[in-house]
Formats: structure tokens, sequence, C-alpha cells
């Protein structure tokens, strides 16, 4: 099982009382001398990006005072153990 990242951007929003895509827009422009289109703040508010920009986000940390954990929810995957692996085969007769 791989790590599942959960997009947090509308609850991190909400946590700093920023409650329209149009005042994320005001702080990026203020805090972080960034400019995104409407669509584009829209878009990251309302969908989980399949790829994003490293300074899209350091933009997103800085206007929001936050960090990319607080942005991205992190669910590691379950513990296994190598014999779980179906890639691996330790029977006697494999070695």
């Amino acid at each position: 099982m791989a790590v599942q990242l959960r997009w947090r951007l509308r609850q991190v929003m909400a946590s700093r009382e920023v409650w329209t895509g149009k005042e994320l827009r005001e702080l990026l422009a203020r805090r972080a001398n960034f400019t995104l289109s409407a669509p584009s703040v829209y878009a990251l508010i309302n969908n989980e990006p399949v790829q994003m920009k490293t300074e899209t986000l350091q933009a997103l940390c800085t206007a929001l005072r936050c960090t990319p954990d607080e942005l991205y929810g992190v669910r590691p995957p379950r513990e296994v153990s190598l014999a779980d692996d179906p890639g691996t085969n330790d029977s006697p007769t494999s070695r």
C-alpha cells in the first residue's frame, strides 16, 4: 500500500479564517507577491491537484503561514514485513 496524500487547502484556509478564493488570492498577492488566476485558485480549493509547482506550494505556505505537511494530510502505508512482499521468496528451495 502506498502513502496516501489528502489535499487539505480548504481546511487550512478555514483555520486561518480565509473563506473565499478572492481572500486567498489577496493573501497570495500581499504576503507572497504571487499571482494566481481566479480559475486556478478555484481549482486548488475544490480539487486535489495532480501536480503542483514548488513555487505555488511555497506561495500558499507563505500566504497562509503554514507548512506543506498542513496542506497535505499524509496517511502512511500500513506496516508490512518482507514475508508479505510477493516479490520475495525466502523458502529454502529458492536459495
